[in-house]
């Protein structure tokens, strides 16, 4: 694929005329980095892109779209109600809802046909139940979970044989998946990745002993895909490092690949500070002498963390421009790259990619280093009062904000 010119993101930037502030979303990052994926763990497995959390903050359907596109197999969401909005959107791939499905979803989840979760015989029987009134012509594909070590949600391994059998007498079930989770993947120390797998290959020996089968067995995240390709079994899960954001500090990620998101402002204000003259609620800022700041309109209600008030860090014209006092609920100071004379309306890179693109500026990596939390919180918790612009071939091909969702290509 062509990927587009480091300039792409500044044009898109400079041509946009909506809020001052905004993210990028570059489709074509997205699709490098499941291509990447896919050659990373080889034709034999199948890839599901894992868009919950509204695509991590991404946009769960143009992303979801991409990553078909590009060549993953099916989806996975953490809700019902992720689901039937991909399907709402037209995309009819496999979905597949890991979370618990609460005894009013279930006919939701059905009539969308969405993949679901059995952890246990009775929700088994009543998943079954609600297909057989709801007058389905297709059975309600369903994944069995084992809990090896997580100890959040799954069956517990000594159920496993049982609870396949009583799925298999349900003729409108149909078991397509067994899975479990990994709990410690990105850990330096593999053992309890060695333990949890262990757990669940003795389930499924005591599976085969019994003359049982299922087709697809999957339990790599994004961690394990990386590190333990020997794990990759039938399919992987790939949520964080599709968005091109790190599973942890200690994994880089495959080359080319890289974020999918940068976010960006414009300066609506430039001012002097004097010696002693205090910054934002508190005054937790004093400059020590003559400085020049400049306000960018985006805060913590933007998903711009409170946590980077004198921490993080901006780029103006590829220059470090620090964060100074307390980011506000929509509004964040910062100083002015000495040397640099700038006016309203010059651009600012919030958060950027890492490469010539977007120069100087901080990843949600780098950010979430700073304020000890990881690149999930940072992207999962952009908010939708932050547009978002979704980049194809460099044009700009569709605009996610407050006044909803279009496409424009």
């Amino acid at each position: 694929m062509t990927t587009p010119p480091a300039s792409t993101i500044h044009d898109i930037a400079a041509a946009w005329l909506g809020r001052s502030a905004f993210a990028i979303v570059d489709l074509d990052a997205l699709a490098l980095n499941v291509e990447t994926l896919r050659a990373h763990v080889g034709p034999g497995v199948q890839l599901m892109a894992v868009v919950k959390a509204n695509g991590y903050g991404h946009g769960a359907v143009p992303i979801a779209r991409a990553a078909i596109g590009a060549g993953a197999s099916s989806l996975g969401v953490a809700t019902v109600d992720e689901g039937a909005q991909l399907r709402r959107a037209g995309i009819d791939a496999p979905i597949l809802v890991f979370g618990a499905v609460g005894r009013n979803e279930r006919a939701q989840a059905i009539g969308h046909r969405l993949g679901v979760v059995v952890t246990n015989q009775e929700f088994a029987r009543a998943l079954a139940a609600e297909a057989k009134a709801s007058l389905t012509k297709e059975p309600v594909p369903v994944h069995l979970k084992i809990d090896t070590g997580m100890r959040r949600f799954g069956a517990m391994p000594r159920d496993v044989p049982d609870l396949v059998r009583t799925i298999a007498s349900l003729k409108e079930l149909r078991l397509d998946g067994i899975m479990t989770h990994l709990a410690s993947a990105d850990a330096d120390d593999p053992a309890s990745v060695t333990r949890q797998v262990a757990e669940f290959d003795r389930c499924l020996e005591a599976l085969a002993d019994s003359g049982l089968h299922i087709p697809i067995q999957h339990l790599a995240n994004s961690a394990a895909t990386l590190r333990f390709p020997e794990f990759h079994r039938d399919m992987v899960r790939v949520g964080i490092v599709m968005y091109g954001l790190l599973p942890d500090v200690s994994i880089p990620l495959p080359k080319p690949m890289r974020p999918v998101l940068t976010v960006h402002g414009r300066i609506t204000r430039v001012f002097d500070l004097f010696p002693g003259d205090q910054v934002g609620y508190g005054g937790t800022y004093r400059a020590a002498g003559n400085e020049r700041a400049a306000l960018v309109p985006i805060g913590y209600a933007d998903g711009y963390r409170r946590g980077l008030s004198s921490r993080g860090w901006m780029s103006v014209r590829g220059q470090r421009a620090d964060v100074i006092g307390r980011v506000s609920m929509d509004q964040t100071v910062i100083r002015v790259p000495d040397g640099l004379t700038i006016e309203p309306g010059e651009p600012v890179v919030i958060a950027g990619d890492g490469t010539s693109a977007t120069p100087g500026a901080p990843t949600l990596d780098d950010l979430a280093t700073l304020i000890d939390t990881i690149g999930y919180e940072m992207a999962s918790g952009l908010t939708s009062r932050l547009p978002r612009l979704y980049v194809r071939t460099g044009q700009l091909v569709a605009i996610a904000d407050l006044h909803g969702y279009r496409d424009l290509a």
